[in-house]
């Protein structure tokens, strides 16, 4: 019989559990979504000369110089980066929460000991006090289940998104490293190309100087053109320096997103930095931002942030005002040993009687009297019930099922709460939809001008160049002073510098225009860079022989 009841309610347990979990335990979807376009430039960049850099002059911070080049960088940034790593943990930690939510569904066991020792006097059922002392041991195993349907749906609804969220988040954090330690790389050839420039500027002062010493001491110079060349090589030395504390910043910046030793300074393997276009230009800007919608790992992020808030609205709704069931089915046992079981009746009170009193009194004081007859009559009692009794192992089964409702005037504070919260989700989300418009027209404005300003500067330190080339001839036909020269190097040295800003500029604004549009990767990065150097243009900028 016993094994019938056993069978019966289990049953009965694993189907309410099976039906309360239906489609509630199956783990997140995985995410799919359409195929992300091809922005990449179909055709061949058009031939562009590049930048031509040099990292002989580059002396190490203290005693490591290490080259590292941009698939090294992404390689690193994608392996060591404390936030990457921050958002993976981010992930597992609300796998484990959706894990526990639905696991709450569930019914929990709960094995129970109990010992019980009792010596003196109880409460007996007709309400009378009487003593005893016993020993109980009481076993179980309980099965409960107590669960609020719809919380319970709306909780891992919640979850799924929290966790659909986590993972959008990691994505987004990987595209946003990825694009911070590409521009940081960046920043660090720029930095490279000012050291090549301010070396290149203090070899230039320091020939002029060479040659207006020369023109003292033949008698045909004048000491002030002597003395301001040697004040333009002292400041173009001090602009040297700037720039390798310039360099250095940018090295222990990069090495931080990768996590390498600061003491270690970096320099760019590259030979020559060409422009490197990642983003095609025959796409309009609302194809752009149509893309990014699509795309932006973030925005899917708030998105689904916003759906998991409304499930947490109707948890709490649920948990507010909807039913809660509980059920628990109990098997276990009970044994015990108790003393006196029997209880006596001893001596009857008529009888206590003091045979040397002719009276039958113990006292002629009343009170002593009764005293002493009432500690005669319960001890005779208690040795009448002298017995023990040990009881054998004997199992219980227990089944209780309830149905209730908890309201509280607290209840409509919870919701509103949970109302402004989700609003504010929903706001959060319009806000993100904003910044990522503007990261996308703003990188796009930055690629356009910044592909325009690389011909102009181009142009410019042509000019440039041939302007100092003449004015160091005219010097030598003493047709020019030292100070036409000074000018035409410091119009040479503007020039150069503002082409390398303006090649790594661009590079940086394609950069941040496919992060904009949610579609930087290490695929694309590498390939990108890979492409470009395997098909240099025909010429580089290179400082003019005549110069050095």
């Amino acid at each position: 019989m016993a094994s019938e009841w056993n069978t019966k309610w289990g049953r009965c347990l694993a189907w309410l559990a099976t039906l309360s979990v239906i489609g509630g335990c199956a783990g997140p979807k995985a995410m799919t979504g359409p195929e992300p376009p091809n922005v990449m430039p179909t055709e061949p960049a058009p031939d562009r000369q590049t930048l031509a850099l040099d990292s002989s002059h580059v002396k190490p911070m203290y005693m490591t110089l290490l080259a590292i080049d941009l698939p090294t960088v992404v390689q690193l940034t994608t392996l060591e980066n404390f936030d990457i790593q921050q958002a993976r943990l981010a992930v597992q930690a609300s796998r484990g929460r959706l894990e526990s939510t639905v696991g709450a569904v569930f019914p929990a066991l709960v094995p129970t000991a109990l010992f019980e020792h009792v010596e003196g006097s109880v409460r007996a059922t007709p309400g009378n006090i009487t003593g005893v002392g016993f020993n109980t041991f009481q076993p179980s195993l309980a099965v409960q289940w107590i669960i609020n349907p719809g919380r319970v749906v709306y909780d891992i609804i919640a979850s799924k998104k929290r966790l659909a969220a986590s993972e959008h988040r990691e994505r987004a954090v990987v595209l946003e490293t990825l694009r911070r330690s590409v521009v940081e790389f960046y920043a660090l050839v720029l930095s490279q190309a000012d050291v090549s420039a301010a070396n290149q500027s203090v070899e230039e002062a320091a020939e002029l100087l060479r040659i207006n010493r020369l023109r003292t001491q033949a008698g045909v110079g004048v000491p002030a053109d002597e003395m301001r060349a040697e004040a333009r090589l002292a400041g173009r030395r001090q602009d040297l320096v700037l720039a390798m504390k310039a360099l250095y910043d940018a090295s222990v910046t990069l090495g931080l997103t990768l996590r390498l030793e600061s003491t270690v300074t970096l320099v760019p393997d590259l030979d020559e930095l060409p422009p490197i276009q990642l983003v095609r230009d025959d796409l309009d800007i609302d194809e752009l931002l149509g893309i990014a919608v699509t795309f932006r790992p973030d925005l899917e992020d708030v998105r689904t942030l916003v759906e998991a808030v409304a499930a947490e609205t109707g948890s709490t709704w649920w948990g507010a005002f909807g039913p809660q069931f509980q059920t628990t089915y109990q098997y276990g046992g009970i044994t015990g040993h108790s003393n006196n079981t029997t209880g006596g009746e001893g001596v009857p009170g008529n009888l206590i009687v003091n045979p040397a009193s002719a009276s039958g009194s113990f006292s002629s004081i009343p009170i002593a009297n009764g005293l002493i007859r009432e500690g005669i009559s319960r001890g005779s009692k208690q040795l009448d019930s002298r017995r023990d009794e040990s009881f054998s192992f004997s199992d219980q089964q227990r089944v209780t099922a309830k149905m209730g409702w908890r309201f509280s005037l607290s209840a409509f504070g919870d919701l509103k709460t949970a109302k402004a919260i989700e609003e504010g989700a929903r706001i959060e989300a319009m806000r993100r939809l904003d910044e990522v418009n503007a990261d996308v027209v703003r990188a796009a404005q930055a690629s356009r001008a910044y592909d325009q300003l690389i011909d102009l500067a181009r142009h410019q330190v042509t000019a440039a160049e041939e302007a100092l080339r003449l004015s160091e001839a005219n010097l030598q036909a003493g047709t020019m002073t030292t100070l036409d020269v000074l000018q035409a190097q410091d119009a040479v040295s503007q020039a150069r510098l503002r082409h390398a800003a303006s090649v790594v500029r661009y590079n940086q604004a394609q950069v941040n225009l496919l992060a904009a549009l949610g579609l930087l990767n290490e695929k694309t990065l590498t390939a990108s860079h890979r492409s470009a150097l395997s098909s240099p243009p025909p010429s580089s900028i290179t400082p003019s022989s005549t110069h050095l």
